[in-house]
C-alpha cells in the first residue's frame, strides 16, 4: 500500500489534477462550478476555466474542492 500512498501524495500536491475515463470526468482542486446544464459545464480552476461540453452530463459526485461528472464528453478547452 505504500505505493498508493505515494501516489495520492504526488497528485494532492498539484494546484489540479484532471482525470478521465469510461465517460467520467474527475477533477480535483476546482475552485468554482459556474456553469452547469445536462450539455455544458464550466468549472473554474486556479489558473484557467476549464469548459466541457457533452450530451447527458451529470454532476455525479462532489465536494468543496473535488467534482465527478459523469456523460458523453465531446469536448474540453481550457481557457485563461
Amino acid at each position: 500500500m505504500r505505493i498508493m500512498k505515494n501516489l495520492q501524495n504526488f497528485l494532492y500536491d498539484q494546484d489540479y489534477y484532471i482525470d478521465i475515463f469510461n465517460n467520467c470526468l474527475h477533477v480535483y482542486y476546482y475552485q468554482e462550478l459556474l456553469s452547469l446544464s445536462d450539455e455544458y459545464i464550466e468549472l473554474k480552476l486556479k489558473e484557467f476555466i476549464l469548459k466541457i461540453e457533452g450530451e447527458n452530463l451529470v454532476v455525479s459526485s462532489m465536494d468543496k474542492h473535488e467534482i465527478l461528472i459523469k456523460g458523453i464528453i465531446n469536448n474540453m478547452r481550457f481557457t485563461r
